[in-house]
C-alpha cells in the first residue's frame, strides 16, 4: 500500500464536515481516491472532476484538498449554490514543517515555499483571505489540521487553540526524505505559549460561503471549534471528539463513532458511567455524565485544567517534591474505589490483556478504568476532581497497581522534564514491585494490540514504509568525520625532523576533497609533507610547484596510477618534498582527495604495480 495516498486516514480532514446524504458535493480530486471514496459514504450525490473542466451543476459543497491555487477560488464561486460552502485545504508557505527540513510538495525543494519558488504550493492566510473576498465570499473559518491536512488527527480552530503538550505526534514523512533541523514538537510548544501557532501551522483548511444564513454547523445548529480522531487502530475501536459552539455561546463536548463498527465503543460509555459513579461515589472522583444524542454521547463541558497541566506548572515552578505529593494523592484516590478484593483472573481479561503471570496478593475491583491517567482527571476551580474520559473500561477485575503503573508511566516518563520525577522511584513508592513491572509491560503490549485489533497503526507503517529524516546534528557529525578523515596537512620540518606540534591543517570548503591553497614557506623550512587525509584514498594532484609550474620532485607512499593520479593503500597516506628552492617560497597546491576503504585500495594496489612492471617491461 502506497501510505501517503491510500490510507484511510487521509480521509479525515473532510469527514467531519456535516455533508448530508442530500447534499451535492463537487470534490476537485481523483474519484479513485481515498477522500473521493469517503465523501461517497457521506453523500449520495458526489461529482469528481480536476477543477479545470466547466459545469453547469450547482453544488451545496465543493471540495479541494490541495490541489487549488488562490486565483483559482473565484471560479469554485460559481459552481456553488446559493448556500453552497467551498472547503479548501492548503499548504502553508510558513508552516513549521518546512522551517524544520519538509520538503514542500509542490517544488520537491527543500525550502520551496520559504523561498516563495514559482512551483511552490504554500499560500499564506493572507492570501487566501484577500482571494475569497475577491471572489465574493460572504464568511470564511479557518481551521488548522495537525499534523497537517495529508494525516490530520485533530482539526483545530481559533476558537480552540492546542495547549502545551498536545502538539507531540508528527507523522512521519512518508512522501519524501526530509531534514531535521530541530525538535518540532518543543517548537511548536514554544509558539502555542507565544500565541503564534496559526500562523506557523503546517496546514490550513478554510471553510467559505456565499451566504451568511449557510454557515459551517452540524444538525443542531452547533459550529464545530475542533475535532480529533482517534482512529488509528481496529475499526471497532475508533471513534471520533467533537467540541462545538451552540448559538447561546455554550459549548458542548461530543464522542461519535468513526465507523458501524464502532458504535458499540460509543455505547459501552453508558454502562461504563454508572459503574464508575459508584465504584468512586465515596472519593475525590466524580464522572462526567453524558447525554444520548443522534449523533453519539454530549459530555458536560467543564472549566478547568487537568491534573496533567497542573503537575506540568509545578515542576516549571521546580516544585518537585509538590509534584510528587500531588501525584500520590491521585494514586491514593485511585486505591480508594469500592468492591476491592483479591485479584481473580478471567477469560474477559486474558482476551485484552493476555494470560499475565501476576504475583499473588494483588487487589482489584470489580470492574476499572485502566486509562485513569492525568490527562483524564480534571481539576475544577473548587479543588474537585472529575474523570473526563473513561474509554477504556472494563467491567472485569484489572489489579489496581496496574492502573497506578499506567498513571505514572503516561505522565512521569513521557518528556524530558517530567522523568526528573524518575518514574521507577515512583512506582517502588507506589508499592510496585520489579517482577510486576515487567508483567505490566507485557500486558501494555497485550492491550495496545487489543485496541489495534489486527490494524497496522500509522507509527509502525513510517517504521516500514516511511522515508529518511535526516537529522541536522547527525549530518554534521557525518560531515565533520569526512572532514577530518580528508582533511589536509602540511608537515614543516626545521632541521628537527616532522612533528605533530609544528603543522598546519586545511579542510576542503566545498567538501568534495578539492584543495587550492597558497601556502607561504618560510625561511627556516627544511623540508614538507604533505598528508592527504587519514584514511586509504585517491589523490589527483593537478598542482604542486613554488610558482615556477615546475613540479618538484617528491616520494609517496602511493601507487601511481597515471600522470597525476595517485592510490594510497594505507590510512597515513603522505607525499614528501626533498627540495626545496632557496627563493619563490610559496607552495601552490591544487588537489582532490577522494576517500575509499582500505580493503579496496589493498585489493587495486598490486593490480597497479603490475600493470606499471608490464610497461617499464615493453618499453626495454
Amino acid at each position: 500500500m502506497d501510505v501517503f495516498t491510500e490510507s484511510h486516514l487521509r480521509a479525515n480532514i473532510i469527514s467531519w464536515i456535516p455533508v448530508k446524504k442530500t447534499d451535492r458535493v463537487c470534490y476537485i480530486g481523483k474519484d479513485t481516491d481515498v477522500i473521493a471514496g469517503r465523501l461517497r459514504e457521506m453523500s449520495e450525490n458526489v461529482t469528481c472532476t480536476k477543477g479545470q473542466e466547466e459545469t453547469h451543476l450547482k453544488f451545496d459543497y465543493v471540495i479541494s484538498v490541495g490541489q487549488l491555487r488562490p486565483e483559482e477560488i473565484s471560479r469554485c464561486f460559481d459552481w456553488l449554490s446559493e448556500d453552497g460552502i467551498l472547503v479548501l485545504a492548503a499548504e502553508n508557505a510558513y508552516g513549521i514543517k518546512y522551517f524544520a527540513g519538509a520538503k514542500e510538495i509542490g517544488s520537491g525543494a527543500y525550502f520551496g515555499s520559504v523561498e516563495g519558488r514559482r512551483e511552490s504550493q504554500g499560500v499564506t492566510k493572507e492570501e487566501l483571505l484577500a482571494s475569497f473576498s475577491a471572489a465574493g465570499f460572504a464568511w470564511q473559518r479557518f481551521y488548522y489540521p495537525f499534523p497537517d491536512y495529508h494525516f490530520a488527527m485533530s482539526v483545530y480552530s481559533d476558537d480552540c487553540l492546542p495547549k502545551q503538550g498536545e502538539l507531540i505526534d508528527q507523522t512521519g514523512n512518508f512522501d519524501a526524505e526530509r531534514l531535521v533541523l530541530f525538535d518540532e514538537a518543543k517548537a511548536m510548544d514554544a509558539l502555542v505559549a507565544r500565541g503564534k501557532f496559526p500562523e506557523f501551522s503546517s496546514s490550513y483548511l478554510v471553510c467559505a460561503g456565499k451566504s451568511h444564513s449557510n454557515l459551517l454547523v452540524n444538525e443542531k445548529n452547533e459550529t464545530i471549534l475542533y475535532v480529533k480522531f482517534s482512529n488509528d487502530r481496529g475499526r471497532g475501536h475508533n471513534i471520533r471528539t467533537y467540541l462545538t459552539k451552540s448559538e447561546d455561546g455554550k459549548r458542548h463536548l461530543l464522542k461519535a463513532a468513526d465507523s458501524k463498527e464502532a458504535v458499540s465503543q460509543i455505547e459501552n460509555l453508558k454502562k461504563t458511567y454508572g459503574t464508575l459513579c459508584r465504584l468512586y461515589e465515596d472519593t475525590r472522583f466524580s464522572i462526567n455524565a453524558y447525554l444520548e444524542r443522534k449523533d453519539g454521547l454530549e459530555f458536560e463541558f467543564l472549566s478547568g485544567h487537568t491534573m496533567e497541566e497542573e503537575l506540568d506548572l509545578l515542576l516549571a515552578e521546580g516544585k518537585l517534591q509538590k509534584a510528587k505529593e500531588t501525584i500520590f494523592e491521585v494514586l491514593n484516590e485511585i486505591r480508594s474505589c469500592k468492591t476491592v478484593k483479591e485479584f481473580q483472573m478471567t477469560e474477559e481479561f486474558q482476551e485484552v490483556f493476555g494470560r499475565a503471570e501476576l504475583p499473588d496478593g494483588l487487589t482489584a475491583a470489580d470492574a476499572s478504568d485502566i486509562d485513569l491517567i492525568m490527562s483524564n482527571i480534571l481539576t475544577q476551580e473548587d479543588g474537585s476532581w472529575t474523570v473526563i474520559d473513561y474509554e477504556w473500561s472494563f467491567h472485569f477485575p484489572v489489579p489496581l497497581n496496574y492502573i497506578l503503573y499506567r498513571n505514572i508511566r503516561y505522565y512521569a516518563d513521557t518528556t524530558e522534564e517530567r522523568r526528573k520525577l524518575d518514574p521507577g522511584n515512583l512506582c517502588q513508592r507506589a508499592g510496585i514491585t520489579e517482577p510486576e513491572l515487567a508483567v505490566y509491560e507485557k500486558m501494555e503490549e497485550a492491550f495496545q494490540n487489543y485496541v489495534l485489533a489486527g490494524h497496522t497503526p500509522l507509527r509502525q507503517l513510517y517504521q516500514e514504509a516511511g522515508k529518511p529524516a535526516y537529522h541536522v546534528t547527525s549530518i554534521l557529525h557525518v560531515a565533520d568525520g569526512i572532514m577530518r578523515r580528508n582533511a589536509l596537512q602540511i608537515y614543516f620540518d626545521r632541521g628537527r625532523g616532522f612533528s605533530e606540534e609544528d603543522t598546519a591543517v586545511y579542510r576542503s570548503k566545498a567538501m568534495d576533497g578539492t584543495y587550492r591553497l597558497e601556502i607561504p614557506i618560510k625561511n627556516d623550512v627544511k623540508g614538507l609533507r604533505i598528508d592527504p587525509g587519514s584514511q586509504a584514498c585517491t589523490v589527483e594532484i593537478r598542482r604542486l610547484d613554488f610558482g615556477n609550474g615546475r613540479t618538484p620532485d617528491f616520494i609517496c607512499n602511493g601507487h601511481k596510477m597515471g600522470d597525476a593520479m595517485y592510490l594510497f593503500d594505507t590510512e597515513d597516506p603522505n607525499i614528501l618534498l626533498t627540495q626545496i628552492p632557496a627563493k619563490d617560497r610559496t607552495l601552490l597546491l591544487d588537489l582532490r582527495i577522494d576517500s575509499m576503504s582500505l580493503a579496496a585500495a589493498e585489493w587495486i594496489a598490486p593490480k597497479i604495480d603490475a600493470k606499471y612492471r608490464l610497461k617499464k617491461i615493453l618499453k626495454k
